[in-house]
C-alpha cells in the first residue's frame, strides 16, 4: 500500500492522487480467495451498518469475518470481539493483511471511493455501501479500477436482492399489465429531528483518531452535538436524504420502471432546504427533484420534518394533512392503474383503486446480496 499523507487535503486532490496511481492498476497482491475456499472479510466501519453486515457476513455460508477496521478505537474492538475477529483503528493496516481477501466498506459516506480505491490495489475484493461516492467523478474512478483489476465490486444497494422487483418488472413490462409507464413518484417521508447547535465546536472523544476519521473530508468546526451518524447532514461527509435513502427508492426506480435503459436525466430541476429545526445539519429535510428523461419523467420527495415525531406511521408538513402509507416508495404511474412499490412487497391496482395483483417477498435482501457477493468472489463471475 502507498502511504498517503490525510493532512491538508481537499477531497479532489486526495483522490485524484489516489486515483491516477489505480488508473494503470498492478495489484499489490493476487485476488486469493479459491473456490473450494472461505472468503475472509474485514468489515471497514464498525456503526450501524457495519456492525448489520458483520452478522450477516458471519451467518452467510463461505464467508469468515476476519477483521474491523474503525477509527473509533472503542467500537473496533466491542464490534470485532463479537466475532472473534481482529480490530483495527486504520483500514490500510487491514488492506495491509494477507488474512484478508474482501472488505465490506460500511465507513462514513466520504470514505467509501478512497477506501474502495485503496482496497482494489491491495488486491481486495469490494462491497462498498450505497452510496457510492460524493460526486461522479469520484465514482467513475472507482468503476475504472474495478474494470481495469479484475476484482470483483459490488454496490451495496440491496434491494436488487429483492426478489419481488423482478416479478413487477415483468409485470409491467413483459406482461403489460398497466399498460404504458406515464411518470414514477417517488417518496421517502421519514422523520429526522434536529441534530443541535452548538457554540463551541464538539470535542472529538480521546478513542477516535480524527485525521483517520476525518480522511479525504476537510477538518472543519464540527457544531453538532454527536460525531456518529449525524455526519450524514453534513456536506462535508454526507449527502443528506437523497444520498441516504433516496439512492434506494431512485434505484427500484431505475430497474423496475426503467429496466436499467435510461441514461442520465437531460433536465432536473431540485429544490429544497432545511426548515423548523434550528440545527447545525446543512442537507436539507425538506427537498424535491424532478428527472426528465429520454422514456419517462420521475419525481422524487422527501421530507425529515413532522410536528408528531414519536408517531410513527403519521407524518404532519406544518399547516397539511397527515400523510400515511409507506415512508419509502415509489408509484409507477401507467395508462391502466398505477403500481405500487415498497421493501419486500408491492401491488397493481387498476385506475379505480381495485388490487389485480400483490407483490410480497419473504426472503431478507441483506443476506441474498452478501451470498451473492461471496459467490461471485469465489467463482470470479461478476
Amino acid at each position: 500500500m502507498r502511504e498517503v499523507s490525510t493532512s491538508n487535503f481537499g477531497r479532489r486532490q486526495f483522490l485524484a492522487g489516489v486515483a491516477a496511481g489505480v488508473g494503470t492498476v498492478a495489484l499489490s497482491s493476487p485476488l486469493r480467495a479459491a473456490a473450494n475456499e472461505e472468503v475472509r472479510i474485514a468489515v471497514l466501519g464498525a456503526g450501524g451498518r457495519g456492525g448489520e453486515l458483520a452478522r450477516t457476513v458471519n451467518g452467510v455460508t463461505g464467508a469468515k469475518l476476519v477483521a474491523v477496521a474503525d477509527p473509533d478505537e472503542k467500537r473496533a474492538v466491542s464490534l470485532a470481539g463479537k466475532f472473534g475477529a481482529k480490530p483495527y483503528t486504520d483500514l490500510r493496516e487491514a488492506l495491509d493483511s494477507d488474512d484478508v481477501d474482501a472488505v465490506v466498506i460500511t465507513t462514513c459516506n466520504h470514505w467509501h471511493c478512497l477506501a474502495a480505491l485503496w482496497a482494489i490495489d491491495a488486491g481486495k475484493d469490494v462491497y462498498v455501501e450505497k452510496p457510492l461516492s460524493h460526486s461522479q467523478w469520484e465514482g467513475r474512478q472507482v468503476v475504472e479500477a474495478a474494470k481495469k483489476s479484475g476484482a470483483i465490486v459490488q454496490l451495496g444497494t440491496q434491494q436488487r436482492s429483492d426478489p419481488i422487483q423482478m416479478e413487477a418488472r415483468g409485470f409491467l413490462h413483459d406482461d403489460q399489465g398497466l399498460g404504458e409507464i406515464k411518470y414514477v413518484q417517488a417518496n421517502r417521508l421519514g422523520v429526522r429531528g434536529p441534530i443541535g447547535k452548538r457554540d463551541t465546536p464538539l470535542e472529538i472523544p480521546k478513542e477516535v483518531n480524527y485525521d483517520l476519521w476525518l480522511g479525504p473530508a476537510q477538518d472543519q468546526p464540527i457544531m453538532r452535538n454527536n460525531l456518529h451518524y449525524d455526519w450524514h447532514w453534513d456536506w462535508n461527509t454526507g449527502s443528506g436524504e437523497m444520498g441516504n435513502w433516496g439512492v434506494h427508492i431512485l434505484d427500484d426506480i431505475r430497474n423496475v420502471a426503467y429496466q436499467d435503459q435510461v441514461s442520465t436525466p437531460s433536465k432536473m430541476i431540485a429544490a429544497g432546504g432545511r426548515m423548523g429545526w434550528n440545527d447545525a445539519g446543512q442537507t436539507p429535510n425538506a427537498h424535491f427533484a424532478l428527472f426528465e428523461t429520454e422514456l419517462f419523467p420521475t419525481v422524487i420527495a422527501l421530507s425529515n420534518m413532522s410536528i408528531e415525531p414519536g408517531k410513527k406511521g403519521s407524518w404532519k408538513i406544518p399547516g397539511g394533512k397527515p400523510m400515511t402509507g409507506p415512508g419509502s416508495g415509489y408509484v409507477i404511474v401507467c395508462e391502466g392503474g398505477y403500481y405500487l412499490g415498497q421493501r419486500g412487497s408491492g401491488k397493481a391496482v387498476d385506475l379505480d383503486g381495485k388490487t389485480i395483483r400483490s407483490f410480497k417477498a419473504d426472503v431478507s435482501t441483506v443476506p441474498a446480496h452478501v451470498s451473492n457477493f461471496v459467490e461471485a468472489v469465489k467463482s470470479r463471475k461478476a
